[in-house]
């Protein structure tokens, strides 16, 4: 049985080239966001990091195609 990979802030921080407050502000306002908290210790399971973060890219593209609609 394979145990699931947890990441620390810190490290999803250093993933994305974001602040680590910037992180656990997106955990704690976006309730889509894949978190762990156990306590005060939060982790974030990357499969479903991973998930979370394909979804995210795809909006992006169609806001902005949306938007290049708007404008003409």
């Amino acid at each position: 049985m394979t145990l699931p990979s947890y990441l620390t802030p810190q490290q999803v921080a250093n993933m994305l080239q974001v602040d680590e407050r910037t992180v656990l502000r997106w955990a704690q306002q976006d309730a889509s966001m894949p978190v762990t908290r156990i306590g005060r210790v939060i982790r974030f399971e990357k499969a479903a990091l991973d998930r979370w973060l394909a979804r995210k890219r795809a909006r992006p593209a169609q806001s902005s195609t949306q938007a290049a609609k708007a404008a003409v």
